[in-house]
């Protein structure tokens, strides 16, 4: 509940589900030093005032009052120790409330020492001339000498691009008002997008050819396509409140023409782009994404309100000083970064809506990252998401792996597209990840010319395989274990990806908890349905239930869909020589339909999977256990054989009592082919689904799903058998090759293979 203004009530109120809440967490220790501070937005609040103690009385405190957003970085770092915080917020009406709650944080002494700079400092940072984006006045001589050295290449074919566009007629505007949401223009949408990004790129070559050479030329041309995009019709196919995929180039892209082309322009030009700049801004910033900033800082986990931020703060810096709201959105971005970005993400560099939108957002964060220390000073590498981030990739897609794994759209293998990813490497100085680029044959340069020309001038990085590094890991925030045999080749290599996260199931990340893929020699095997035609639709709509992916139903019902609540987590993982361990629990999930649902993964290296599902009902239930191919299972009695040519999984199912099976084929309802046409995406593949079912009701159950990969075609023979008694699940398999006993009151499990045995505690501190 909110506070009343001109009362001693505390401000405190739970968090909704998609805010991002208090924090540093109570208790926490914190990986940044200062951290950043933050807290529920409240309407009624005017402003906030916050402040920090050593002591829990609060004597000697520091207190910033005045404050605009709901978080709160400090401009100096605090001395190791503990600290004690709270915050107060100042009504409309110039009331105080009471302070919150106390909350306490700890700063290690290895913290990275991070602070976010004052705007005074900004400014003092900020060139007064241009250019300012990626490139500071004072960078032309290095520059130009580059040019005629080791970046000839580079600067070759942005020289030429250049030329050829002397002649050109410029782009056209788009020509059909589309929407996303519009089904007679939906076909349009995303050309459009495309359309403006190509006219935008021709003024950006031209312009950037004039600052490097100063040539009138290049100057002339430049001015002359950056007006004709400054004639764009404002309410038109481009309008941010119409198709924002189309608007937002115009934000920051257009800044980069006014920048680069600066000494070309009148003084009535300049005024134009500027007025220009500051209308698709405000566009922006008055958004149901951006919200004036106060909202989204509060709210920040917008998909595409976390790709706009940083076109603002582009605009800004270009025309900081000379357009005055300019300052405003640069305060909000900065902000925004410290506070509250990367939202997707964890610690460890995993990515919650997946790595095809983890590649589709970290290409565009690269110029932020770029920007921020050019003009800024600001180094983004010292917050550990950017420090870890290659991570994700190199254990969820080691080479030649056929998809991404969780989330939309990541049914295709890495593509050429991840050209950005050497920019990140050649800044880390990572050699795994310069590793992954090369075994991927990912071009060391993106397809922007200007850009490519700028990055080459980072030295690469020797690349060195990761051998002798533990072929799996876990992204805890994210809530994603990805157990691999080996990370050198997809071809040798057997992986399963699992999924319990405490992110929820929302925006791109729609995979249910407790859910897996299994891959196998480079082949995908066990699969997600993570395609898509357009977001939301009825299609899409089917993705985000529970029976389109590799989980477990409750009488035929899942998860709650599409949700940041009731999220699932990692309870515990254990990683050894030959045998890996995870365990997740999806039972909030279920909105009260299952009183526990924990999946356990034993994966007895190199070809094992064993899935147990303990699960409790409130109520006598069925338990179902999904299962897809991209190819259609064989079922005899009890087993399933998927036999895909190079690679297949022979399942074996055993539940105490013989479960039901039923297979079909197909979709509910079938995706959109014509649209999926229309932008030249590939056709969505056929699936198979298994599921298999208790045969009655019941309040628990002890699931076990067997999974036996294999190589061309040698399905191995049925030997498993398993005993289930009122303490323990034993199962053998190939004659005693492997035993487990699983345990079903809370001893430890205990794994046999040849002459290794493994034992697994459930005690998730310990494991963790």
């Amino acid at each position: 509940m909110a506070c009343v203004m001109g009362m001693a009530q505390s401000p405190d109120r739970v968090p909704l589900p998609d805010e991002w809440g208090y924090r540093p967490a109570d208790q926490a220790a914190v990986a940044v030093n200062p951290p950043s501070l933050s807290w529920v937005l409240e309407k009624d609040a005017a402003s906030y005032t916050v402040q920090w103690a050593r002591k829990a009385d609060f004597e000697g405190a520091e207190t910033v009052p005045g404050i605009r957003w709901s978080v709160y970085t400090h401009h100096e770092k605090l001395a190791p120790g503990d600290y004690f915080w709270r915050y107060r917020l100042v009504g409309k009406d110039g009331k105080e409330s009471a302070w919150s709650r106390v909350r306490r944080f700890t700063v290690p002494a290895g913290a990275t020492v991070f602070p976010q700079p004052a705007m005074a400092q900004l400014k003092e940072r900020i060139p007064r001339q241009h250019p300012r984006l990626f490139v500071r006045g004072e960078d032309l001589p290095r520059l130009r000498e580059w040019a005629r050295s080791g970046g000839r290449e580079a600067y070759g074919n942005l020289i030429a691009r250049a030329e050829k566009l002397l002649a050109a007629e410029p782009t056209p505007e788009p020509a059909v008002r589309a929407s996303a949401s519009d089904p007679k223009t939906v076909e349009f949408w995303w050309s459009n997008r495309v359309q403006t990004l190509k006219a935008l790129e021709e003024a950006e070559v031209l312009s950037f050819a004039y600052l490097m050479t100063g040539q009138e030329k290049y100057g002339d041309a430049a001015r002359r396509f950056a007006m004709k995009l400054a004639g764009w019709d404002l309410d038109g196919p481009t309008k941010f409140s119409l198709n924002c995929e189309a608007a937002k180039p115009m934000i920051h892209r257009l800044a980069r023409v006014y920048d680069w082309a600066f000494a070309a322009l009148t003084e009535a030009d300049r005024a134009k782009l500027r007025a220009v700049l500051l209308h698709r801004a405000l566009d922006a910033w008055n958004s149901g994404e951006v919200r004036q900033g106060v909202g989204h800082l509060n709210q920040p986990y917008g998909s595409h309100a976390n790709r706009t931020w940083h076109k603002l703060a582009e605009n800004a810096i270009a025309t900081f000083g000379e357009t005055p709201q300019s300052e405003e959105f640069l305060e909000y971005a900065v902000t925004k970064f410290f506070a509250a970005y990367p939202v997707w993400s964890d610690d460890d560099g995993g990515w919650h809506e997946g790595l095809s939108y983890f590649a589709g957002y970290m290409s565009k964060a690269a110029w932020w990252v770029d920007i921020a220390e050019t003009a800024l000073g600001i180094d983004s590498f010292k917050k550990p998401f950017f420090a870890n981030f290659g991570d994700y990739a190199l254990y969820a897609a080691p080479p030649g792996t056929p998809d991404m794994g969780f989330g939309d759209l990541a049914n295709r293998p890495v593509s050429g597209g991840w050209s950005f990813m050497h920019y990140y490497v050649r800044r880390t100085g990572n050699p795994h990840w310069a590793w992954w680029l090369e075994a991927w044959k990912i071009k060391a340069q993106p397809d922007d010319p200007v850009l490519a020309f700028l990055w080459s001038r980072s030295k690469p990085v020797v690349a060195q395989a990761p051998k002798g590094s533990t072929a799996s890991k876990v992204f805890q925030g994210t809530g994603v274990a990805v157990l691999n045999q080996t990370l050198l080749n997809a071809a040798e290599n057997v992986q399963v990806r699992f999924k319990a996260s405490p992110m929820g199931t929302w925006s791109h990340g729609l995979d249910p908890h407790n859910s897996f893929t299994l891959n196998a020699y480079g082949v995908p095997l066990l699969v997600n349905n993570v395609y898509r035609d357009l977001y939301g639709s009825p299609f899409h709509r089917g993705v985000w239930q529970t029976r389109a992916h590799n989980a477990v139903l409750v009488d035929g019902q899942g998860q709650k869909p599409r949700t940041a609540d009731l999220g699932g987590r990692i309870l515990g993982w254990q990683f050894e020589d030959g045998f890996d361990y995870v365990a997740g629990d999806a039972t909030a999930s279920y909105e009260g339909r299952l009183k526990k649902a924990h999946r356990h993964v034993y994966f007895i290296k190199p070809d094992l999977i064993v899935i147990a599902d303990e699960l409790e009902a409130p109520i006598p239930s069925r338990f179902q256990v999904m299962l897809h191919a991209q190819q259609e299972f064989k079922v005899s009695g009890q087993h399933l054989v998927l036999d895909r040519g190079g690679a297949g999984v022979r399942v074996h199912y055993s539940g105490g009592k013989p479960l039901q099976l039923r297979q079909w084929t197909g979709y509910d309802p079938e995706p959109d082919y014509k649209y999926l046409a229309s932008i030249n995406r590939d056709p969505i593949p056929p699936q198979w689904h298994v599921e298999a079912s208790t045969a009655e009701p019941a309040e628990s159950a002890f699931l076990l799903t067997i999974l036996r990969v294999f190589r061309e075609g040698r399905a191995p023979l049925d030997l498993i058998t398993t005993h289930t008694g009122p303490d323990v699940v034993k199962v053998n398999i190939n004659r005693g090759e492997v035993e487990l006993s699983l345990s079903r009151e809370g001893n430890p499990d205990v794994v046999r293979k040849g002459g290794m045995r493994w034992e697994v505690r459930r005690d998730w501190a310990e494991l963790n």
